[in-house]
């Protein structure tokens, strides 16, 4: 009769083992995923950001280089200015502005 508590206790003993062993991996798991799912939120979200950045630079740069873009660009230095072309500089206003001078 010993030898059958014995191996009960043993059976149970290695069951809970298993059991406490399968948690501690599972929760490591869970864990991982958890902090895997969240890198995956962050980077969705830094791509949507950066994509948006991107279509806004895509503008810019069509804003610039169409014929009007082009020319406002120019116009703002000094040695492409037309001839009989005023060029202001007003501190604090961000780009140029023209104005073609009265003939």
């Amino acid at each position: 009769m010993k030898s059958a508590w014995w191996h009960r206790l043993l059976l149970v003993g290695m069951a809970v083992a298993m059991v406490v062993a399968a948690v501690l991996l599972g929760a490591s798991s869970v864990r991982t995923w958890m902090d895997q799912n969240a890198q995956q939120q962050e980077a969705e979200s830094l791509g949507t950001e950066l994509d948006a950045r991107i279509t806004a630079l895509e503008g810019e740069i069509a804003r610039r280089t169409s014929d009007g873009g082009v020319r406002r660009e120019a116009l703002c230095f000094g040695p492409y200015v037309k001839p009989g072309t005023e060029v202001y500089a007003v501190m604090g206003l961000e780009g140029c502005v023209t104005r073609p001078s009265d003939p």
